[in-house]
């Protein structure tokens, strides 16, 4: 489905998705044209869902962070709650998971009463959830919707094959 020039693209959009396709195409050793079917491709695909801009959560005053795991009575009950998760603005990620809870969530709202009405009013209210267990978190170290594509230590800036580039002199760049 992808070769390594395509996870060579991916991982330079992961970077910075308005790089323009030229310095894509020059890091991977592409034409522009040949970036855009691959990229246009990936889109057709699924594989590219789509691009977001990065927001400083602080700045935008919703930096009380929590998680929350969510304690749901039967199984009938867990479509309806995911759905229903999808639908709240504040949750950021909802996950069906094994273990002793159905679900956990991530959320970020603007302050402790902000929290306190969404859990208690919102997703506790909800059929099914017999219980809430939340998490604040206290800071943040690590936040990233990056994934590792590229084996460790490989270098992106490298042609097809792996080796470098080499410009029309025939010299190594």
């Amino acid at each position: 489905m992808v070769d390594d020039v395509d996870l060579k693209i991916l991982d330079a959009l992961q970077s910075n998705s308005n790089l323009h396709q030229a310095e894509i195409g020059r890091r991977v050793g592409l034409s522009a044209a040949s970036v855009n079917e691959r990229i246009h491709k990936m889109e057709r695909l699924g594989i590219i869902r789509g691009y977001v801009a990065l927001l400083d959560d602080l700045k935008l005053g919703r930096d009380m962070a929590a998680f929350i795991e969510v304690y749901i009575d039967h199984p009938r009950h867990e479509k309806r709650f995911v759905d229903l998760m999808g639908q709240l603005a504040e949750v950021q990620e909802c996950h069906h998971v094994a273990g002793d809870f159905s679900c956990l969530i991530k959320v970020k709202v603007r302050d402790r009463r902000a929290l306190r009405a969404l859990v208690l009013d919102r997703i506790n209210a909800l059929p099914g959830v017999r219980q809430t267990r939340t998490i604040l978190v206290l800071e943040t170290t690590k936040e990233t919707a990056r994934l590792s594509l590229l084996p460790p230590g490989s270098d992106p800036t490298r042609g097809r094959a792996g080796h470098s580039r080499r410009r029309e002199t025939g010299r190594k760049v």
